[in-house]
């Protein structure tokens, strides 16, 4: 049933279930036995590394320092080997490795923001040997949904307070009581016996049948439903529509393809997305069918093999690019508050996607949202951005792409960063200035400056009309942009004049010193002959594309490693950017 009034004058909502069926809905338990003792024992101390140079985090390289001394004090005949942990995302697993060279393992400590999709302590016990994973209390569910999606939720963890450790991550004499307070119970995980309930294998069970919710009127029948899906984090914590089976049917005249056809597999507990499943989404997030054939692109967008799905549901959100005849058919906004609220269509099918993560992927907000710091609202309707063909004086994205004039596209990619460039409507800048505050988005002194290799950078610009049509007036093409980019912001020592290495040295010195803009990947150390930096290593990594309005302003979003890059689950094909192109359209000319 769907909204019927009974005999009794109770009123009934019955929804189809949002969950996606899982792939693997398989657990197991720990079974490699703990130590009896741990004097003549060798144990692997697994310290976190980042950046880009992938350098060993500094907190966790002190608490791993003291926790070493602590443990060959109080155990004499104890050795402690070190190995960097392999949880970052381009990281080498090397568990066997790791497991043949100890008898034992101590691997953290996360202090904010999950790990990429591996579980080194999953990987670990598959190796055969005991252990125990630290990180801060407020990543603890964070950490338990890792190993879950890595199909083992009883791993070992040891929590310690995220304020003490984040505070002491570059003072010894502070992190000492930290480490001395998790000790025991770092111990204690090492050598304590197995439960049963530790070792104990099953399969998640889950009701996948419809769902009914009642009340002597709909307001008390749409609350339970409503109280339903924040319970069970099957919603943005926003209202959503119920997805009754005649709501669902709606939405699915708005596509050709089977209810039944995978479109793709969703993290992170990897559903299978059905076309009736992301329908299904799109009904909670109050979505038309005539939108249904974009949203669907959308999720090849992201569940393709090529892209690093896992990333965009830790924070990182995804930004979706929109190309073809088909943005102007539908009315997607794509000028004045292209981003802001207020436009169904735009809010609708970016809300779409999140209800798709969060119902199909199992997304816990709660927990993949932003572990361990305040989250960003754009998640909420993730960033949409419409080609603005009337205005864009070049050949359209898709174009660009090699796709037809009737075609259209959905372009998606991780972004780390947003940068506001110049406005029309703020300043009464020259030409020459707003270009200025473009190409320095690029420079060394930027957000993320120049690692040695900037093979995965991404960078999309989004220009307003009347900035686009300067660049042209000037005798720009997008291709002959970019290269102006790179030229103007490669770094290289045998090009430079004396003037400019001076200067560069100098500018290095103060920010290494504190007195200047910190340099993400760059040390006075750098400075000398063979230097050789460059803002990206390839043209197809930036993306240019004209929205908004002339009045509006130049954004540019910015990805350190790219979604599509070596970091995604199965590279087929690494390419600068995933584009689908948008099928299956009934109610629409274009899409079909």
């Amino acid at each position: 049933m769907d909204n019927i009034q009974t005999p009794t004058n109770r009123v009934k909502i019955e929804i189809m279930e949002p969950r996606g069926v899982l792939v693997d809905p398989g657990r197991e338990g720990l079974s490699n036995p703990r130590l009896t003792d741990l004097n003549g024992k060798t144990i692997a101390l697994l310290g976190l590394y980042g950046g880009a140079e992938s350098r060993p985090l500094l907190g966790s390289l002190i608490f791993f320092d003291i926790l070493e001394q602590m443990l060959t004090s109080a155990y004499p005949t104890l050795k402690c080997v070190r190995f960097p942990s392999f949880g970052a995302p381009n990281a080498v697993v090397n568990a066997d490795e790791i497991a043949a060279s100890c008898d034992a393992w101590v691997e953290g400590v996360k202090d904010a923001i999950t790990q990429g999709r591996r579980d080194v302590g999953v990987y670990m016990e598959r190796a055969g040997k005991p252990g125990v994973s630290i990180c801060s209390e407020v990543l603890l569910r964070s950490k338990r949904a890792l190993a879950d999606l890595n199909g083992m939720p009883a791993a070992r963890l040891v929590t310690v307070p995220a304020t003490d450790f984040c505070a002491a991550k570059r003072n010894r004499e502070l992190m000492e009581p930290v480490v001395r307070a998790a000790f025991d119970d770092i111990v204690k995980a090492l050598t304590t016996p197995l439960t049963e309930e530790e070792k104990r294998s099953y399969d998640m069970p889950y009701d996948y049948s419809p769902k009914t919710f009642e009340g002597e009127t709909y307001t008390e029948a749409y609350e339970k439903f409503f109280q339903y899906c924040a319970d069970n984090a099957l919603s943005d914590g926003l209202p959503v529509v119920p997805p009754t089976k005649e709501a669902v049917e709606w939405m699915l005249t708005g596509t050709s393809y089977e209810r039944d056809r995978v479109i793709g597999i969703m993290y992170p507990k990897r559903g299978i997305a059905t076309v009736e499943k992301i329908a299904i989404s799109a009904v909670m997030a109050g979505a038309k069918p005539e939108y249904l054939p974009v949203i669907i692109a959308m999720i090849e967008t992201i569940t393709a093999k090529n892209f690093n799905q896992f990333h965009i549901v830790n924070e990182i959100l995804p930004a979706f690019f929109i190309s073809g005849p088909i943005i102007k058919e539908l009315g997607i906004n794509n000028k004045i508050g292209y981003l802001a609220p207020g436009h169904r269509i735009n809010s609708t099918i970016g809300r779409s996607v999140l209800m798709c993560m969060i119902n199909i992927g199992w997304r816990d907000m709660t927990i993949y949202s932003s572990p361990g710091g305040p989250g960003q609202p754009a998640a909420y309707a993730n960033y949409v951005i419409a080609e603005n063909q009337d205005e864009n004086p070049w050949e359209s994205w898709a174009e660009q792409n090699g796709f037809g004039p009737d075609e259209s596209i959905v372009t998606a990619c991780e972004i780390n960063a947003v940068v506001r460039g110049p406005a029309e409507v703020t300043n009464d800048d020259t030409y020459e200035q707003r270009l200025g505050l473009v190409r320095n988005a690029f420079s060394w002194r930027a957000m993320w400056g120049m690692p040695e290799k900037a093979v995965d950078y991404r960078h999309m610009l989004v220009l307003h009309p009347s900035f686009a049509r300067q660049l042209a007036l000037e005798g720009f093409t997008k291709q002959s942009f970019v290269r102006y980019l790179y030229d103007e912001n490669a770094l290289d020592w045998d090009k430079m004049t004396g003037e400019q290495r001076e200067q560069l040295k100098l500018e290095v010195e103060e920010a290494t010193a504190g007195k200047g803009k910190a340099m993400y990947s760059f040390t006075k150390d750098d400075v000398k002959p063979g230097l050789h930096r460059e803002p990206f290593s390839d043209p197809a990594n930036v993306m240019v594309m004209v929205s908004g309005t002339g009045a509006g302003n130049t954004i540019i979003f910015q990805a350190i490693a790219g979604s599509t890059g070596p970091n995604a689950e199965d590279v087929e094909e690494p390419r600068p950017f995933m584009n689908k192109v948008i099928r299956g359209a009934t109610l629409t000319k274009y899409g079909r």
